[in-house]
């Protein structure tokens, strides 16, 4: 049975919690993202910036700072799996969650990947994984 570990992404981009709205722009953009982990200054993962918290005009509004941080924007809720969880098990999350990425926790809660629905097809393709893992 396949494992997230065999489907994950290990380099993980992380975007500063202090990163101006403009950088975090820019550094999705330039590598590709639609969205990545946001991390404290003592690395724990506190949420998750997509490129669609950088549109919505409603999360520009904040208090007290202005202008805003990745913090105030990002979506603080986090679906996790662990490296050893079943691939079901990720692809069920993603999809009763609606969420389009995974944080991979190791056994300390640190991150050490992540899985979106592209690394779900890419390990049908590359056959990590098969559609007897999703029975």
């Amino acid at each position: 049975m396949g494992t997230v570990k065999d489907i994950m992404t290990s380099t993980v981009t992380t975007i500063p919690a202090d990163a101006s709205p403009r950088d975090a722009a820019w550094s999705l953009t330039l590598k590709g993202l639609s969205g990545a982990p946001v991390q404290d200054e003592h690395g724990n993962v506190v949420g998750v910036l997509s490129k669609s918290d950088l549109t919505d005009p409603r999360k520009f509004h904040v208090e007290p700072r202005c202008p805003p941080v990745a913090s105030d924007l990002m979506t603080p809720v986090l679906f996790a799996a662990r490296e050893t969880d079943s691939v079901r098990f990720a692809v069920r999350r993603m999809v009763e969650t609606g969420s389009h990425r995974l944080i991979v926790v190791g056994d300390d809660g640190a991150l050490v990947g992540i899985v979106t629905p592209m690394d779900v097809l890419r390990g049908l393709l590359d056959r990590k994984i098969d559609v007897q893992d999703f029975a």
